[in-house]
């Protein structure tokens, strides 16, 4: 289901309650479980941030995840498989507003 390349979108609940979006794209899979109880499982996946909307967002993170979570994830509508075209597009536009952000105050300008 899930292979190198792929590229998720996911709906999050980050700091503070606050919900964002996530962008990552798949760097290994058939690694070990990062589940406890289920480290013999050979179904972790290795994923690379690109970016996202929410305050926790970090491009250059890597997180492990386990195929069975990310496909659980996928039934419930919280992650869905992106086009790359998509992503690109995405990660341009948390790339810019990245950029418009008055650290200062906390306001963004749009």
């Amino acid at each position: 289901m899930i292979k190198v390349g792929d590229y998720l979108k996911v709906n999050t609940k980050t700091l503070h309650d606050v919900f964002g979006t996530v962008i990552y794209r798949i760097e290994e899979v058939g690694l070990k479980s990062p589940e406890k109880g289920r480290e013999n499982e050979a179904d972790g996946v290795k994923c690379l941030m690109l970016g996202g909307s929410g305050p926790s967002a970090r491009r250059g993170m890597i997180v492990l995840d386990s195929e069975m979570a990310i496909s659980k994830n996928i039934e419930q509508g919280i992650t869905e498989i992106i086009p790359e075209v998509q992503a690109k597009k995405l990660q341009d536009y948390y790339d810019d507003t990245e950029k418009k952000v008055n650290t200062g105050t906390g306001v963004v300008e749009l």
